[in-house]
């Protein structure tokens, strides 16, 4: 058995179970959790059963939120505690035992051996995969390729949830999405940073059968995927179509002006579609430049925070955005 060790170096090793309504499965969860890190965090997603009294009792810090926030509501707050501890990685897993508590060594080893700052444990690496009904293979494979195209960074595996994460990375993301899409936000927010990925073969069991309806909640992490789409990369969101419809707009006009030389006669039709397909194209190119302009602005916000956090460890989120005045005050000058 290998337990990974705080010994001799900057920090621990922290697990972070974010868990609603888990009560059959939290405590062996935590119990085989503790073997191989050095702290359990459990973040009770304002359960309604004893989820966090029989995680409190096998030896995990639990955390109790009121109400329910979703998943990453539950993970910004394990993130938070962990921060406390300056671990030397966190891993995140699920409290329904889909995940094996002994692999904690394999996803959390990059992290630790310092060539990787986030890490994702893939499910479809492994060697088999007959543990995953055929049906959710399906689903997982179109919202990883959904995901991989529309973030633009690629994975084998975008809706798994046993990661690993660096001090670094812990800093840095932060979440927003409601339900459980938090995984597909987080391929978003590696775009454009210079935190490492690395992918590890990962087993997972399904013995809660089917907590959720699945084409649901396949739904709503497409709708989550466009609506993160918009936020974060909006000139493929926008723009791109926009340019389509243009194109098509001037197009349908050209084909009308030639019915007017030949036939003395304007093609209502035609001349309408053309019209309204150039003006919305514009229009959605025109917002597509617009809120690239300002998700850039923010990005650049973000980083000045994190760069004061980096350099004030104590600093909190609200003292640091006072130092970045100054780059709002120029960037309302440009």
């Amino acid at each position: 058995m290998e337990v990974l060790s705080s010994s001799g170096t900057t920090g621990p090793v922290v697990a972070v179970i974010p868990a609603f309504n888990e009560e059959r499965f939290i405590g062996s969860v935590v119990l085989a959790a503790k073997k191989y890190c050095n702290l359990v965090i459990v973040v009770d997603d304002g359960s309604s059963d004893r989820t966090a009294d029989l995680a409190e009792a096998a030896g995990a810090l639990v955390i109790r939120r009121p109400a329910q926030g979703g998943k990453g509501a539950a993970l910004n707050t394990g993130f938070e505690a962990a921060l406390r501890y300056r671990p030397r990685a966190t891993v995140m897993l699920d409290g329904d035992a889909q995940h094996d508590p002994a692999e904690i060594v394999d996803v959390a080893r990059p992290i630790l051996e310092g060539w990787a700052d986030v890490v994702v444990g893939s499910r479809f690496l492994a060697a088999r995969r007959d543990t995953i009904p055929w049906w959710r293979q399906i689903g997982q494979i179109a919202l990883t390729i959904l995901t991989n195209q529309a973030s633009g960074v690629r994975l084998s595996d975008s809706q798994t949830g046993y990661r690993a994460f660096s001090l670094e990375a812990l800093r840095r993301l932060r979440f927003h999405s409601q339900g459980l899409s938090v995984e597909s936000e987080m391929q978003f927010l590696l775009k454009g940073t210079n935190l490492r990925l690395a992918e590890v073969p990962i087993h997972v069991r399904y013995l809660d059968g089917n907590k959720r309806n699945p084409v649901v909640h396949g739904l709503s992490v497409v709708d989550t995927i466009l609506g993160l789409m918009a936020r974060r990369r909006p000139l493929l969101f926008f723009a791109v179509p926009g340019l389509l419809l243009a194109v098509g707009g001037l197009l349908l006009g050209y084909q009308a002006f030639h019915v007017v030389r030949a036939t003395h006669q304007i093609p209502l039709v035609s001349t309408v579609l053309g019209m309204l397909a150039l003006v919305i194209g514009l229009l959605l190119g025109v917002t597509g430049t617009i809120l690239n302009t300002l998700e850039h602005f923010a990005t650049r916000v973000t980083k000045e925070i994190l760069d004061v956090a980096r350099e004030r460890p104590s600093t909190s989120w609200d003292e640091a955005g006072h130092h970045v005045d100054p780059v709002i005050h120029h960037s309302r000058q440009l």
